[in-house]
């Protein structure tokens, strides 16, 4: 049964392109995270030194002063720290995604020329699934070797 469209109906979003090669990695996503995780450290912070600020002081209200003072000051000092260790880690991630990506589309570029290639009944077909199988082999780990996830990070450098 088709439903006329009314403003009470869920809006369908289809995205025209292919968001295969697109990076996952969110940088504003990670920036927000990184400022709530600062933001619930400065309220334990704050918690913790109004509970010991009321054993010092008379009443709730100038403990909760003190209280809110800490947690202000544990911000400034924890969100910039956070911000930078985010920002260090969504680059490596960004940039390990961007190898996996790259890979994933080498890797069906040559399974589309060997199906072409088989389609075709081209002569270079043993070359070709002769460049694939090295490249395979270049891609299974060495299980002698232990894998680093830093390894492409630091061949750059």
């Amino acid at each position: 049964m088709i439903r006329p469209v009314n403003a009470l109906a869920p809006k369908v979003l289809f995205k025209g392109h292919d968001s295969y090669s697109d990076n996952p990695v969110n940088r504003k996503f990670e920036r927000r995270l990184a400022l709530l995780n600062a933001g619930s450290v400065s309220v334990i912070a704050g918690a913790a030194t109004m509970l010991v600020a009321r054993s010092y002081t008379s009443s709730w209200k100038h403990a909760g002063w003190f209280g809110l003072g800490a947690g202000i000051i544990t911000m400034l000092f924890a969100a910039p720290r956070f911000l930078y260790k985010a920002g260090i880690k969504a680059y490596t991630k960004e940039k390990e995604m961007d190898v996996f990506t790259k890979e994933k589309e080498i890797q069906k570029k040559l399974l589309s020329d060997v199906d072409e290639a088989i389609e075709m009944h081209s002569e270079d077909l043993s070359e070709k699934l002769e460049n694939y199988s090295k490249s395979k082999e270049k891609n299974t780990p060495n299980p002698s070797e232990k894998p680093s996830r830093y390894r492409n990070l630091l061949s750059q450098s």
